[in-house]
């Protein structure tokens, strides 16, 4: 009996934590793609989300770019996942009228969020994101897919 009673609690409990609203760990944003899990970097290589933030009416496409190879042009909410070798990458984003340059370091086993927003002066800018910011967003959006880089 006390087992029985045990295990009507739980399913009951269980059922309280999926019905908790938007900050439930059981809703849809919280676990990606339904796996419950964020897919990380491959075995010897990083993995680099480039996420970029739905804004009110904002559908101004930002390029990206590594070295002199064009990636992708990113609109939101989308996102764009890299698998890199690790080394020094030159990226840079591209806004209507300007654009700015990271050089980033990546190690193997690493997995880094960048954010590309614009910026007021025309330009676009990528800005590191926390784990949590960078796989909250790139939920919220599609992935794009980019060339392999060389």
């Amino acid at each position: 009996m006390r087992k029985f009673l045990a295990g009507v609690l739980a399913l009951g409990l269980a059922g309280t934590l999926a019905g908790c609203g938007e900050d439930s760990i059981f809703t849809r944003e919280y676990n990606a793609w339904g796996t419950g899990s964020f897919p990380v970097a491959n075995d010897g290589q990083a993995a680099l989300y480039i996420v970029r933030e739905a804004g009110p009416g904002d559908q101004t496409p930002i390029e990206i770019t590594i070295g002199t190879q064009s990636l992708v042009n990113i609109v939101p909410p989308n996102y764009v996942r890299l698998d890199l070798d690790p080394r020094l990458y030159d990226l840079r984003a591209y806004g209507p009228s300007k654009n700015k340059e990271l050089v980033i370091t990546v190690a193997p086993g690493q997995t880094r969020f960048l954010l590309a927003q614009l910026t007021p002066d025309g330009g676009a800018q990528l800005l590191e994101l926390s784990q949590e910011q960078g796989r909250r967003l790139a939920r919220r959006g599609q992935r794009l897919y980019a060339p392999t880089i060389k």
